[in-house]
């Protein structure tokens, strides 16, 4: 998803994933089951689809079946309707049922949802692994403890938070890490994406493993792509809030907008995964982004505050030309708007007026 933070007109996520098996059964719905608003509402996270802790770092990215159809709570709208030429989605669409690896395209445009199209067998209810781009939804959920005042503020350091046992591991310069060094990664760990996570793996605890990872550069200075930023994250959010990252999400922010993560992974410790191994249905991760476009308020009500989605949207460090990054957001100009993006290897949602 790609987010103009100005002049937001209309947003489009589009899906493609790299490897999926046939989809899994789910329990029926029924009044008050799984999915219902009253079940969502008081979710328990034991019902997540699929095993819960797992000794690899990244699954194999099954697919799950979302129980609910949740038509209900959007408004379905034509691109016409919304002054956008149908003509040119149907090109689009085209153009991405060519690609192997398409899987969903949806346009939201002034709220409603005008276009959407499934490809190569998946479907509106079907839940893949949205992998990274769940980073920018992570975001949110920490910037809503900061809001609480569950994490004091996000220049607090992780060490005052983490349970006694990880800060021991800590060398003095690692103690000195914030939350705000974990938003945007400059932790200053020595991580190599998709290298890193499988030595981490092979160890029986990960956030352990993490902290003690040698230092590339000094905490705040220095951006590296690290998903065992986010990961560390989601300890920091469990010691800070007295409950699992994953109780919070639902509870906090996921729930209000009647979105239940089909599934989610878990290392060895208990700790959901922070910005990984999260799984939903394409329509559920465009009402993450219709929220952001919103500046954070849902049906009225403010789910996350409104600086927060701002700041998280706004250049906080240099990621590398054309891209710089901002709180779990990569942010980069395009077609002369500047926007922000939720983006796995998988998955991307994008916005443009000019659509």
């Amino acid at each position: 998803m790609v987010l103009p933070r100005l002049g937001i007109g209309a947003l489009a996520l589009v899906s493609a994933i790299a490897s999926c098996s046939s989809p899994k059964p789910s329990p029926a719905t029924t009044d008050g089951g799984y999915g219902s608003d009253k079940a969502i509402a008081a979710f328990d996270c034991g019902m997540i689809q699929g095993p819960l802790s797992t000794n690899r770092f990244y699954e194999d990215n099954p697919t799950y079946t979302d129980p609910v159809d949740d038509s209900a709570s959007w408004t379905i709208s034509t691109p016409a309707a919304q002054g956008m030429d149908s003509s040119r989605l149907e090109r689009a669409s085209t153009t991405l049922a060519d690609l192997p690896y398409t899987r969903s395209f949806l346009v939201i445009r002034r709220g409603a949802l005008v276009f959407e199209r499934y490809y190569h067998g998946s479907a509106k209810n079907q839940s893949n692994n949205v992998h990274s781009a769940s980073k920018s939804i992570w975001g949110a959920a920490i910037g809503i403890a900061i809001d609480q005042g569950r994490i004091p503020g996000i220049d607090t350091t992780i060490a005052s938070i983490l349970p006694s046992r990880y800060v021991t591991v800590m060398n003095p310069q690692t103690r000195t890490i914030t939350v705000r060094d974990l938003l945007t990664m400059t932790s200053g760990s020595r991580w190599d994406e998709d290298e890193t996570e499988t030595q981490i793996q092979r160890t029986p605890d990960w956030i352990t493993a993490t902290l003690k990872l040698p230092r590339a550069a000094r905490p705040g200075t220095q951006f590296n792509y690290s998903t065992g930023d986010t990961h560390l994250s989601s300890a920091v959010l469990t010691s800070a809030t007295g409950t699992t990252a994953c109780q919070f999400t639902h509870q906090y922010l996921l729930a209000p907008l009647g979105i239940v993560a089909e599934h989610w992974g878990r290392d060895p410790q208990g700790y959901f995964s922070g910005g990984y191994n999260f799984y939903l249905t394409p329509r559920e991760l465009a009402k993450f982004g219709l929220l952001y476009l919103q500046d954070g308020r849902w049906h009225g009500t403010q789910i996350v505050p409104a600086a927060w989605v701002q700041a998280s949207m706004t250049n906080q460090v240099d990621a590398g030309a054309p891209y710089s990054y901002g709180y779990d957001f990569w942010l980069r100009d395009i077609a002369g708007h500047h926007v922000a993006m939720a983006w796995g290897p998988a998955v991307r949602w994008s916005t443009s007026s000019r659509i």
